[in-house]
């Protein structure tokens, strides 16, 4: 009897079930994900069992998903662990806040050649939710090998804005960092009148407006043509400082990792959105210092707000995006288009430009579809979560810039339960949910129930994720398959 087989007898005699994808053999060593009731756990047997974690009984350990445990896991089973993407022309992120949603999904994006980011956190998100990136990294990993995944998929620091914040993600195990530099990024400075910008102009340091103007002034450019001082100028005052700041995060990168780590620029936590001629200076600068540009996120026209469809005109945002896309043809990089989660209505753009040689990032509707499960399966906890969610909806605007008013949302002790779930469809509602994510799972009456019931509905969770991602992937990969 092989010894995939001696364990699967082993666990199932404990009463266990087998994640049948996951058994797997390596260094005389055997490891499944088994599960009894709810509660999962690493079932090991062999030579390296010694280096994880656990409790033995009848010759196999029994070891708790935890990162340490992850960590010998990865060491054992290297496609466990995270790898850079580069190379790959078509990427998604795909961030889990709750550290369920990976094997959904890995099946999500079988058959449409994109390499996933299943490990995707920024530091707000981490904290709002507890995490670590370690956490994240592990989630990743053990559903990785649940699902016997072996393609590879990368971890990403997202909107990451210090050097330590980055020296963080990197020594987590990140293999992708967002660099964030709304904070350096001056956007007042696009609004000044023109004598009130010839007179900021005149305090940045004479060696930076010499270089600029040298190197800018009136010069035909690749893909934008000529600039004149007062455009010139403008993007000088707004971006100056985050080219120095991205310059040096980037040296910082290449003194601190250890293997492979993808870089991408975001220039879209910004009030304006990024003009061509902002994008092409911002991105010649970097490329002149050396500095190794794997993606870009501008803000691109329209409205992209957390968790539901484009707010914009379709054919100013088409215009604007086939430049940008020329753009980062010319340096040879990937567009990145953040909040990407159901944004349907461009992803047909999006994908005919570039050709799938872009990265798309997505992030909470993995929660959204978990909170949909909820809805329709226990409506007493979806009320609560319902109204939670409006009453604390003020503090969660902190964080995330919305337009909806919760005065669009039905009242709920109007509706019955069987309509429940057609509030995770309202615009507003669901705008509501999405970003109050951090404020239910701090609260135990909710965070208990809630992952007890995606535990007993966890191959509905997966279908849903694969349905919700799967219309994402369709969309943006139609007009490449033609």
């Amino acid at each position: 009897m092989s010894k995939k087989n001696e364990l699967i007898q082993a666990v199932e005699a404990a009463g266990l079930y087998v994640y049948p994808k996951s058994v797997d053999e390596a260094e005389g060593t055997v490891a499944a994900i088994v599960r009894k009731g709810i509660d999962k756990c690493l079932a090991v047997a062999g030579d390296k069992a010694c280096c994880f974690t656990g409790e033995e009984a009848g010759g196999v350990k029994y070891c708790p998903l935890s990162t340490e445990n992850a960590k010998a896991l990865m060491a054992l089973f290297p496609y466990t662990k995270p790898v850079s993407h580069r190379g790959h022309p078509f990427t998604i992120g795909l961030g889990d806040r709750l550290g369920l949603a990976t094997p959904g999904h890995v099946r999500a994006i079988a058959g449409y050649g994109a390499f996933p980011i299943l490990a995707q956190q920024s530091i707000r998100e981490l904290n709002l939710t507890s995490r670590t990136f370690a956490d994240v990294i592990a989630a990743a990993a053990f559903g990785v090998f649940q699902e016997g995944y072996k393609d590879g998929y990368g971890a990403d620091g997202d909107h990451l804005k210090t050097k330590p914040e980055i020296t963080y993600a990197l020594e987590s195990g990140c293999t992708m960092i967002t660099l964030d530099c709304s904070e350096h990024i001056d956007i007042k400075a696009a609004a000044l009148s023109p004598e009130a910008a010839e007179a900021a102009y005149a305090e940045v340091p004479e060696e930076v407006r010499k270089h600029y103007e040298e190197t800018y002034l009136n010069k035909e450019l690749p893909c934008i043509g000529k600039l004149d001082l007062p455009e010139l100028r403008s993007i000088v005052l707004v971006f100056w400082k985050a080219i120095v700041h991205a310059e040096d995060c980037f040296r910082h990168i290449e003194a601190t990792r250890t293997t492979d780590v993808d870089f991408e620029l975001s220039i879209d936590e910004t009030l304006t959105i990024t003009s061509p001629a902002e994008h092409f200076v911002v991105v010649n600068e970097l490329y002149a210092k050396g500095v190794k540009i794997d993606s870009v996120a501008p803000h691109f026209s329209g409205a992209f707000e957390k968790g539901v469809e484009y707010a914009g005109n379709l054919n100013d945002f088409a215009r604007d995006f086939v430049v940008h896309q020329e753009i980062a043809d010319h340096f040879g990089y990937k567009l990145s288009v953040h909040s990407g989660s159901d944004k349907f209505s461009v992803f047909s753009t999006v994908g005919r430009v570039t050709q799938g040689h872009v990265h798309v990032k997505t992030a909470g509707t993995n929660w959204l579809e978990a909170v949909a499960v909820v809805a329709e399966h226990d409506p007493d906890l979806y009320r609560r979560t319902h109204k939670f969610a409006l009453e604390h909806r003020p503090e969660a605007e902190k964080y995330y810039h919305v337009t909806t008013k919760v005065d669009e949302i039905p009242n709920i002790d109007l509706e019955s339960d069987a309509y429940l779930p057609e509030y995770l469809h309202l615009v507003a509602s669901r705008q509501t949910l999405h970003i109050t994510y951090g404020l239910l799972l701090a609260e135990p009456w909710f965070k208990e129930a809630f992952y007890k019931l995606l535990a007993e509905k966890e191959e509905e969770y997966y279908a849903r994720l694969v349905s919700h991602i799967g219309k994402h992937l369709r969309f943006l990969t139609a007009e490449i398959k033609k």
